[in-house]
């Protein structure tokens, strides 16, 4: 009832914010629960859609074309950092890209439309 919105949702009797607020906070969880069962290098995987749609792609080759470019962009920018922040020690790619790219989620997960 929620994607219709919140005339509907509010005259069934349903808590807006508070619904809201436990979504949000269960696609957190989710989100955390698959980088930690498959691993930190697949959070790029969960992060590159949105990004896709968020640089405008709306059609689904558009958007699997732009995902895998932008997947293979952060993971580059993720190693180049592990390897040059802390030389001459390195920071293991799925490390950096997780705590880089965790606040740009959120944001993404946050953000009204």
């Amino acid at each position: 009832i929620l994607p219709l919105g919140p005339a509907p949702s509010t005259a069934v009797g349903i808590p807006l914010a508070q619904s809201r607020l436990m979504l949000f906070g269960l696609d957190g969880l989710m989100t955390a629960a698959a980088t930690l069962t498959v691993g930190p290098l697949s959070f790029v995987g969960l992060m590159a859609p949105h990004f896709a749609r968020e640089a405008g792609l709306k059609r689904a080759l558009p958007q699997m074309i732009g995902a895998a470019l932008i997947c293979g962009g952060l993971m580059v920018i993720a190693d180049f950092v592990g390897r040059t922040s802390a030389a001459p020690y390195q920071i293991p790619a799925g490390l950096v890209s997780a705590l880089l790219g965790a606040p740009c989620l959120m944001y993404l997960l946050g953000r009204r439309r």
